[in-house]
């Protein structure tokens, strides 16, 4: 929106006739010096005369040619409405209603047929918490992790101030400004997921309840795009040159000494230090998987088969449900013995938990699963931030005045364990070409999944064809031979 003060006067009534008469894209404001709450807005072919206060805007009629005495003109003056105004006539009526509107708080919402803001919020969370499909058909599942992006951002301070406002009260200014609010308290990527979060809301009630909603244009999308500060483009130049060093500093054997380390820790504490068993394993768990930290222990007892389909011994299956992957779709992995071990150390530590809380007939559908003693959580596996949360433990930077456990290893994420697995795959084996991108489910630079996908593994069973099991197989084989060596070589036990 483009505001001009200046003292209306005949040319500038004109000058917005015309600029009306050619259709202006978007809002232009001419804001009286005279009278600063007198406006004339033009808004595409339309003009209108306004009057604008702190609390409310209200439409006094439209403008008047000033220059014109035709008896053409007189006629239309004589028919024309009282909401057709002259210059004089709406500077009359602009003080008068002005006076009623001055200092008054702004009026109470009516419920109106169309949707508020507040009624999209909620319709749209319930939307994305159900199963749905996408543009081309495909199921999607809830997920949690969108769920709680979406609560965060439409959760903003300056995204709230909208509760109880008619959608189609609000426009791009109301936006960009929200955006800009955002950008300088919140930074950039919070800004990019708010706006993401508020175009997509706005687009379902656009697509799907037009006449409900109220909305008949797109105007979310004409927002002005907001770049990254010199700053904050400095701060990421930074980011990406320590994920870099990092990924190339920290290798299998530092995962090793991250593990052996990790045993020392958990096998210390005892009594309300004692670290969970959803914790303890879990971080095994991920760092043979090289799953994704958010994902990896979100895996059900009923989905672990404790035997290998293709019949090798000592090895079984484990599947993620779509509904907890990023690529909403269903991911198997074959587990070694390492693994089918971990998962029985699992169980067993839980049920002991369970009798030490005096919940021994509880039971949970997660083999990972959280602390048994939960406020109101109820059945759930034990999260990526608890992971996170551990190693902050390890590094000495939480509660208990300890000292750095893993002051020899370079700095690392849980997610950077995904990438020493793809490393450690395409670098230290013969395996084909796309392995790696298949272990971690993702595409990995430098490998080339469309290689393996021209494998044709001879197989009876769908799932283990289509799952690629006998090239995961060989992965996980080598990845886990390689973990314990390193495991071994810092100086840990076989863990139990």
């Amino acid at each position: 929106m483009e505001t001009e003060r200046v003292q209306i006067d005949p040319d500038v009534v004109k000058r917005a006739i015309e600029k009306a008469s050619l259709g202006y894209e978007g809002i232009f404001d001419y804001a009286d010096t005279q009278q600063p709450y007198l406006v004339l807005r033009v808004r595409g072919h339309a003009i209108s005369w306004l009057v604008k206060t702190r609390h409310r805007t209200l439409k006094i009629g439209t403008p008047l040619p000033e220059n014109s005495n035709s008896p053409g003109r007189q006629r239309q003056r004589s028919n024309a409405s009282t909401d057709t105004l002259n210059l004089r006539s709406a500077r009359e009526r602009a003080k008068r209603e002005w006076s009623k509107l001055d200092g008054a708080p702004p009026a109470e919402p009516t419920k109106l047929a169309t949707w508020t803001w507040t009624e999209l919020v909620d319709r749209y969370k319930a939307f994305i918490s159900d199963l749905r499909e996408d543009s081309q058909g495909k199921i999607v599942y809830p997920s949690e992790e969108t769920k709680s992006d979406v609560g965060q951002a439409l959760g903003r301070a300056a995204i709230k101030r909208w509760e109880g406002r008619q959608l189609t009260s609000l426009n791009e200014d109301d936006f960009e400004e929200a955006l800009k609010e955002i950008h300088d308290g919140n930074g950039w990527a919070a800004h990019r997921k708010v706006r993401a979060y508020v175009q997509a809301a706005l687009t379902w009630a656009l697509k799907h309840h037009r006449k409900d909603s109220g909305l008949t244009r797109e105007w979310w999308k004409v927002v002005a795009l907001r770049q990254r500060k010199p700053k904050e483009v400095r701060q990421k130049q930074e980011r990406e040159k320590r994920l870099r060093k990092i990924k190339s500093e920290f290798k299998v054997a530092h995962l090793g000494t991250v593990l052996a380390e990790h045993e020392k820790f958990c096998l210390a504490r005892s009594g309300n230090q004692r670290i969970s068993p959803g914790v303890r394993w879990g971080l095994w768990w991920d760092a043979l998987t090289g799953h994704r930290r958010g994902s990896g222990t979100w895996i059900a007892i009923e989905d672990v088969r404790w035997e290998d389909p293709l019949g090798r011994e000592g090895w079984g299956l484990a599947t993620w449900q779509p509904e907890v992957m990023k690529t909403q779709n269903e991911f198997t992995l074959p587990i070694p013995p390492l693994g089918l071990n971990i998962m029985r150390c699992m169980l067993r530590d839980y049920r002991e938990a369970l009798e030490r809380a005096k919940l021994k007939d509880y039971k949970s559908k997660w083999l990972f699963a959280s602390r048994v003693i939960q406020s109101e959580a109820g059945d759930i596996a034990v999260s990526g931030s608890a992971m996170a949360n551990h190693l902050r433990n390890l590094r000495g930077l939480r509660g208990g005045n300890h000292r750095n456990v893993l002051k020899n290893v370079p700095h690392f994420s849980m997610h950077i364990i995904r990438s020493t697995m793809g490393d450690f795959l395409l670098d230290h084996t013969n395996l084909p070409a796309g392995t790696a991108s298949l272990m971690i489910n993702h595409a990995f630079p430098g490998d080339r999944l469309e290689a393996l996908e021209k494998l044709a593994p001879t197989t009876k069973q769908y799932y283990v064809q289509a799952q690629r099991i006998p090239q995961k197989t060989e992965a996980m084989e080598a990845w886990s031979d390689a973990l314990l060596k390193a495991f071994k070589a810092a100086g840990g036990l076989y863990p139990c």
